[in-house]
């Protein structure tokens, strides 16, 4: 009988620490992935950016060229004319050539958007199945994800100038192929296409 109840004593400390193992690996594979661009071995991103104002719709391309240590973008306009050109360099922007447009707070809500799509380098403060929580300088970030998947469909950034909300659509290959930005009570709508990532 000491023989058995020895046996059966066994047998559930080995099923609670093999139990312990299991959840283990488990929270070690339900790591969460921000979908930030040129985060491996990418090069060049090219971007359609389109947005209306007043019932008139805009159209740009942004082309991100990552250098030995910083990404340059450029927005061109109609007739492929340059219109901006910006690096980002550990976080900090330093402008070639400042949009004709460009006020303030547009510069700011640019400058945001690209930290979110371009700059792997954020703090995790805390992490669950469907919510992941990142700070970026004064940017909070809080990516959502469907259940069993590592890729997030939403991101709610707070920040100082506005709140926005950016939805991720059409994976392939990990990259969001098109992603919507909404600010200003979905009165501000930004729309990406990505046309090239390699």
């Amino acid at each position: 009988m000491k023989f058995f109840n020895l046996l059966v004593l066994t047998l559930c400390f080995c099923a609670c620490a093999s139990g312990h193992r299991i959840e283990n690996v488990k929270l070690v594979n339900t790591q969460k992935d921000k979908p930030v661009f040129m985060n491996d071995g990418q090069k060049r991103t090219v971007l359609k950016m389109s947005f209306d104002i007043n019932k008139k719709n805009y159209n740009f391309l942004l082309l991100a060229t990552k250098k030995e240590n910083y990404i340059n973008f450029k927005i061109f306009g109609d007739f492929a004319s340059v219109i901006s050109s910006v690096n980002l360099r550990g976080g900090n922007f330093d402008y070639e050539i400042i949009p004709p447009f460009s006020t303030d707070e547009i510069t700011q809500a640019l400058e945001e958007i690209l930290l979110t799509l371009f700059e792997k380098n954020a703090d995790l403060i805390k992490q669950s199945e469907k919510v992941a929580v990142y700070k970026q300088g004064a940017l909070k970030q809080k990516y959502y994800f469907n259940e069993g998947d590592n890729l997030p469909y939403k991101l709610k950034q707070t920040s100082p100038l506005a709140n926005k909300t950016f939805l991720f659509e059409n994976y392939k290959d990990g990259v969001p192929q098109n992603i919507t930005v909404k600010a200003k009570f979905n009165l501000i709508e930004i729309n990406f296409d990505l046309l090239a990532h390699d």
